[in-house]
């Protein structure tokens, strides 16, 4: 009977973590990496583009809660303020630098923009940089569209 309920709760539970993964947003290795932890991302320059709203925000909020050095970049800077205001209310002592940007900007434009990115908190440089812009198509028959 005991051999039973084992093999019946072991199939449970592998039936479980088989629709876990199934209906997961990731690939095995993110999935078996865990919650984030503050020890890898505590006083690390992280670099978020598309920060001014969304996923990019919550990124933001969850880095800065981790102790990391934020740079948020996105093209409106008044939204990207806001995020700051929000982020240094939330955790006073987070460390945040506001960089507008736009990533449809000419190749020398952009080199400067990541120059300028490297040089902040002491050039202490990069270390993780969240890839989040997006891009917005424009309407059709928009002013100089087809």
């Amino acid at each position: 009977m005991l051999l039973l309920f084992a093999l019946l709760a072991g199939a449970g539970a592998a039936a479980f973590l088989l629709f876990k993964f199934a209906t997961a947003d990731g690939d095995f290795t993110l999935l078996s990496c865990g919650r984030a932890r503050r020890d890898k991302v505590d006083g690390k320059v992280v670099w978020i583009t598309g920060a001014s709203r969304g996923i990019g925000e919550v990124l933001s909020m969850q880095f800065a809660s981790l102790g990391a050095k934020l740079i948020l970049s996105a093209r409106n800077k008044e939204e990207l303020e806001r995020v700051k205001r929000n982020i240094i209310s939330k955790h006073p002592d987070s460390k945040v630098e506001v960089l507008p940007m736009d990533l449809s900007s000419d190749e020398e434009s952009l080199k400067e923009v990541v120059h300028s990115a490297e040089s902040l908190f002491s050039s202490a440089g990069i270390d993780y940089m969240m890839h989040n812009a997006a891009f917005e198509r424009p309407e059709k028959g928009g002013p100089g569209r087809n």
